[in-house]
This record gives C-alpha cells, sequence and structure tokens, in this order.
C-alpha cells in the first residue's frame, strides 16, 4: 500500500511498496491532505513515460492505474491537483512512487480501461448534480448556477480510431449532414434510395 501526504504544495511519500509491470488495480494509494485542501475536488494523477491518468479522489483513496504500469523500467511518479468551481487552484509537484520491475509474462489479456476524468466526475456528482454545460471545450456539472466541477475534453484523447467500432452509430442525430460526402448537394433534389446507398458507401453519385 502506498500512502502519500499533501503538504500544501508538497506530496511526501509515507509508504510504499514495490510494484510490477502488468499489475491490474491491486496497489492501493491512500491519500492524507492539509488543511490547505480544505473543500476542494481532488484529483490524483499518475504517469509513467507518456502515459497518465487522472483519478478523481472521492474518498481520498485509490489504486494505481495499470495503465501506467504497462512497461518495466519506467519511473512511476504521482501527483495531485485540487480544483474549485472547475479551476485547478492547488496542484502539487510529483512525487517519485519507484521504478516498475519487470512481471511475470503470462500473455495478454482483456482489461477494463481506466474510466476517463469526466465519467469519473459524473459518476461522482450524478446524485447531486441537476445539469451539465458543455461549450466544446469544458464538460461541467451544475447544481442550479453553481459549478460542481469540470474537466477539459481533450480532442482525441482516448478515442475511437476506428468509426466502425463506436456504438450508437444507428441511433437518431448521430452525424450533421455535412458529415457525408455529399449529401449536402444531394438534398435540394429529391433523392433516390440507389443514390443515397451511393453516398453513404462512398460510391458514385
Amino acid at each position: 500500500m502506498f500512502i502519500l501526504y499533501a503538504d500544501k504544495n508538497r506530496l511526501v511519500m509515507r509508504k510504499r511498496e514495490s510494484f510490477t509491470s502488468g499489475s491490474v488495480n491491486v496497489y492501493p494509494v491512500k491519500f492524507e491532505f492539509s488543511s490547505d485542501w480544505g473543500e476542494l475536488v481532488k484529483t490524483a494523477v499518475f504517469r509513467a513515460g507518456t502515459v497518465s491518468r487522472s483519478i478523481l479522489l472521492t474518498e481520498n483513496e485509490t489504486s494505481v492505474p495499470w495503465e501506467v504500469l504497462e512497461k518495466p523500467g519506467l519511473i512511476l511518479q504521482c501527483g495531485v491537483y485540487g480544483a474549485r468551481g472547475g479551476a485547478v487552484v492547488l496542484p502539487t509537484v510529483w512525487t517519485d512512487m519507484g521504478m516498475i520491475l519487470p512481471g511475470t509474462t503470462v500473455g495478454e489479456s482483456a482489461r477494463e480501461p481506466t474510466p476517463d476524468l469526466w465519467q469519473q466526475m459524473v459518476d461522482a456528482l450524478k446524485n447531486k448534480a441537476d445539469g451539465i454545460s458543455y461549450d466544446g471545450e469544458v464538460l461541467s456539472l451544475l447544481s442550479g448556477d453553481k459549478t460542481l466541477n469540470s474537466v477539459e475534453i481533450t480532442a482525441g484523447g482516448g478515442g475511437m480510431g476506428d468509426h466502425r467500432q463506436l456504438t450508437g452509430r444507428n441511433a437518431p442525430d448521430q452525424h450533421p449532414m455535412s458529415a457525408i460526402t455529399g449529401l449536402l448537394d444531394a438534398i435540394p433534389r429529391p433523392m433516390t434510395a440507389e443514390e443515397l446507398r451511393n453516398i453513404l458507401i462512398g460510391g458514385n453519385k
């Protein structure tokens, strides 16, 4: 188990253990905070190399996300930031948690991905919020006129590269007309079923 203490903007390691690559949600991390953190909304960030994952700290405890433990030989780091009204007001420095040791390889297996930060926020506050605001970049949960929490939705981050693998593609209002090549030009006159089929599959118009 890891215990980290956030003394304002310092993050101090109070207890640690070794960890191996390939581990999945088996290293609990407990966070303790000085009075400076008050009622701030706290988020922990774990990173190793170019991979990072953010965890909303609703109970001040979590586990090291498996995504940052995939490659041995990297240094795992952790940081915490506090937000008020959707804006970050208190970030800590990064602290080293140790090197990722090589784990025994048993072959690849499917793992549930760590939820995106926006999904964690919605799950944690869904019983307190009565509205959602999205301006194209920032998703905010609202209670009346008050912003409970906000998170930036990064374009392309964690997205699906293959459109065919998306769920809900056949649901109503999933695509603007401009997303289908040639559809806007064809709309002014009645279109035959064959013409529409050709447009949708990228054939001759």
